[in-house]
């Protein structure tokens, strides 16, 4: 067994690994407030406790799934699958890899969607004539300038959650009066409870793919006490920061409901140009970051099953071809706007994601993680 780790190690890691889930969390539909208008806000004053609810059964679900890659050392999602799905994993874990590969998909095309619309409200530049352009944009990116995308993702996150927390504040102010008479008088804007709760059940459907990149790090990882502290901090910067955004924008509602982008429209009525500016900056490279950096999973997910011959032995040549392959799929999607994507994109993949994921995390794999305990019980072996 290897050396006990220090408290600070301990929490360090948990915490480290939840960052990258917030980080793959607070992507172009989080970012630019779509994601919480369409599956909270527009449901009144329930967005007061759904967003938290929602992020306390996704972090249940992301702890049994790092509970189990720790248990079998498994850190890829093809392999996690066969763990979760064992002893039907021929069935079930190809449906997850369909599953995963979808949600790439979708994640581009929202992200592109997303910078479109950007582009329209800011420059006033046309819907297709934006997404043309990025299309190519970030064919040429994909292609070429893979090391200085590797480093804008390593800091696009912090610069978004930075400039995040103040419109929050500020939003949070100049909208407090009316989101408060939201949440006292229990307006719903004509949408009933149960269908808020459907709502909120399928962010976590959809949410619960987020757990591959959570998997992918948790190398570290020999405890379930960290996999438990994870999970709480998980919560903590997910359930917070969904809720807050969300009232946030319930101050602004009902005309924000009609929004895009709502994150954007709150920036434009608080009246300060150089916050208005600082956020669509940083959510543009925030989109395209995104959207290159799921391209570049399909491209390594892809390379490994086309064995190139003759003039496609090149890797470099197959991997520009998988990337403008799945670059002009998405922009193709993207025509349907970033609403379309992120309510029907979305909540499509939240039925797949709580029927193929969710639920046999929470059962199956409760049942799989106890078996496993037990038998560490009976052989003596201790977790460090």
């Amino acid at each position: 067994m290897g050396e006990k780790k220090s408290g600070f190690e301990f929490l360090w890691i948990s915490f480290s690994i939840a960052a990258v889930w917030f980080s793959t969390h607070c992507g172009g539909g989080f970012a630019t407030g779509n994601q919480e208008v369409n599956f909270y806000v527009k449901f009144g004053w329930t967005t007061m406790y759904l967003p938290v609810i929602a992020m306390i059964f996704v972090a249940w679900t992301y702890r049994n799934a790092l509970v189990l890659a720790k248990d079998h050392n498994v850190h890829d999602y093809r392999s996690f699958a066969n763990v979760l799905y064992h002893p039907y994993e021929k069935v079930f874990a190809p449906i997850f890899e369909l599953c995963f590969m979808a949600n790439i998909l979708i994640a581009v095309s929202t992200s592109i969607a997303g910078a479109g619309a950007l582009l329209q409200n800011v420059l006033g530049v046309p819907y297709l004539l934006g997404i043309t352009c990025l299309g190519v944009i970030l064919t040429c990116l994909t292609i070429f300038g893979a090391e200085l995308i590797i480093r804008v993702l390593r800091y696009k996150a912090y610069f978004l959650i930075v400039t995040l927390v103040i419109l929050a504040f500020l939003g949070l102010q100049a909208g407090f009066a009316n989101s408060e008479r939201f949440i006292a008088n229990k307006e719903t804007f004509g949408n009933d409870s149960m269908t808020a709760v459907k709502m909120m059940l399928l962010y976590i459907g959809f949410q619960c793919f987020g757990l591959v990149p959570a998997i992918s790090v948790s190398h570290r990882i020999t405890t379930t006490k960290e996999c438990n502290m994870f999970g709480l901090f998980g919560i903590f910067l997910n359930g917070g920061f969904l809720t807050i955004i969300s009232i946030m924008l319930l101050g602004f509602a009902p005309a924000i409901l009609k929004e895009t982008l709502p994150v954007y429209y709150v920036t434009a009525h608080l009246g300060i140009p150089w916050l208005k500016i600082l956020y669509s900056a940083i959510l543009f490279i925030a989109l395209i970051g995104t959207a290159i950096s799921f391209i570049f999973s399909a491209v390594a997910r892809f390379e490994k099953l086309w064995k190139g011959e003759g003039m496609f032995e090149s890797l470099r040549l197959r991997r520009s071809i998988i990337a403008i392959l799945t670059a002009t799929i998405c922009t193709g999607a993207s025509v349907f706007g970033l609403t379309a994507l992120v309510v029907k994109g979305y909540g499509s993949m939240g039925y797949v994601g709580m029927l193929f994921v969710v639920l046999p995390l929470l059962t199956v794999g409760t049942l799989k993680i106890r078996k496993n305990a037990q038998r560490r019980k009976e052989q003596g072996i201790a977790e460090v």
